[in-house]
């Protein structure tokens, strides 16, 4: 990634088409965006010496942190055009199409298609890494999918290279395609049984949904979590016996047709924590130990091990998970991060008002990686090489709508 950018960079500086690229693109590092990366940056290399494991601290600066940031950078400069973009949507369509195809095959063959897991529970990871790893994949994309569906009209004619009356037929194809995509993906979601992810789901698709302003949207939105919850919460009663402190023993009766335990608050198990306070508990204890800075960047299990508390489990909690490892140090240079990104997604929206898919997709990529965030709270997703990547880069899709209204006055040439 690197020599590919050094590369560019060299080949735009003797080329005359400079300036042109320059403009057509966005300015990341000037923004406060860039300067809170910057800070985080200087103090996880400040703190490597001072780490549970250097070695691990500063190998995973360059291959996790530096890489995510420059995925984003690159992902913001490069798609600087409304195909471009389009063209990188389609792509995710297509990896999610293959997805529910690997998480269907799990369901009824008993293991996944890719790396042959078998279901925990009677729940599916597909090609991830466990359930609760896909569910946050799937919140993350589910509100850009519906937003695909939504507008199509608008993104498929142009992806073709067709008039709006000439892609009509084709536009009401790919409209079915991708609503048929979408309720696959919300019934992996289902069976996945990651509570936190369907928290993080009603909470995205409902802001979606006010983002919107458009009163059916609304409407169809409340029917879909309604159906959503009434099916897959059953199902994830009667299927997840690892939530109960017994193994439950069903059985069918007129009073319970659906043969749920008895002796068991619904409620109480569905919003159980399922030992998460423990591994809260845990990062309270190492915050404790390295209030300030933390124990090191990427050596919260390292750390573990030193303390010999049990387990090597990660917090499960974003915010434990960055003060645990660079402190309150850490946690307010991400807190700044955070803020700084809260407020360019409110500017993208702002500014993208004038064009409706635009502005649609901007409402979809920005619940998407609210719905990331919050099922990071109560997951481990910060800690997962896979889902981190689709975060950054999704941030990075953000951070280039406002390219695609700028460009519209540059002539752009044969892209």
């Amino acid at each position: 990634m690197i020599i590919a950018w050094v590369s560019k960079c060299v080949v735009l500086y003797m080329s005359k088409r400079s300036k042109a690229f320059q403009d057509r693109s966005v300015t990341f590092f000037s923004s406060s965006i860039g300067a809170s990366l910057t800070a985080i940056a200087l103090l996880i290399l400040l703190t490597i010496p001072f780490s549970h494991d250097p070695s691990l601290s500063i190998k995973k600066f360059f291959s996790r942190f530096l890489q995510q940031v420059l995925l984003m950078c690159f992902v913001t400069q490069c798609i600087n055009t409304r195909k471009r973009l389009y063209c990188v949507l389609s792509a995710l369509l297509l990896m999610l199409f293959f997805i529910t195809v690997d998480v269907g095959f799990q369901y009824f063959g008993g293991v996944s298609l890719v790396h042959h897991k078998p279901l925990i529970f009677g729940r599916v990871s597909g090609s991830l890494n466990h359930p609760n790893d896909l569910g946050t994949l799937l919140v993350t994309v589910l509100p850009v999918v519906l937003v695909l569906m939504i507008t199509y009209r608008s993104w498929i004619p142009l992806l073709l290279g067709c008039s709006k009356l000439k892609g009509r037929k084709a536009s009401w194809i790919g409209m079915v395609i991708i609503s048929i995509l979408f309720f696959l993906l919300l019934n992996a979601l289902g069976l996945t049984a990651s509570r936190g992810a369907w928290v993080a789901f009603a909470i995205s698709i409902i802001t979606l949904g006010f983002c919107l302003k458009r009163q059916k949207v609304t409407i169809l939105i409340i029917l879909i979590l309604t159906l959503f919850f009434g099916v897959f919460g059953m199902h994830c009663l009667s299927t997840r016996i690892d939530m109960y402190k017994h193994r439950p023993v069903f059985t069918d009766s007129i009073s319970n047709p659906l043969g749920l335990p008895a002796g068991y608050n619904v409620f109480a198990v569905l919003l159980g924590p399922s030992g998460r306070e423990f591994y809260w508990g845990t990062a309270v204890s190492v915050i404790k130990h390295f209030p300030l800075f933390g124990c090191g960047y990427s050596a919260y299990v390292q750390t573990l091990r030193d303390l010999r508390v049990g387990h090597e489990e990660y917090p499960h909690n974003s915010f434990l998970h960055i003060t645990a490892e660079l402190g309150f140090a850490g946690l307010i240079l991400y807190g700044w991060f955070f803020t700084t990104l809260f407020f360019q997604m409110k500017n993208i929206l702002k500014f993208t008002s004038s064009e409706r898919d635009l502005f649609l997709l901007g409402c979809g990529v920005s619940t998407g990686i609210l719905a990331w965030f919050i099922h990071s709270l109560m997951d481990t997703a910060w800690a997962s090489y896979q889902l981190s990547v689709l975060w950054w880069l999704f941030i990075g899709i953000l951070l280039s709508l406002k390219a695609q209204l700028s460009n519209q006055k540059i002539p752009l040439g044969k892209d």
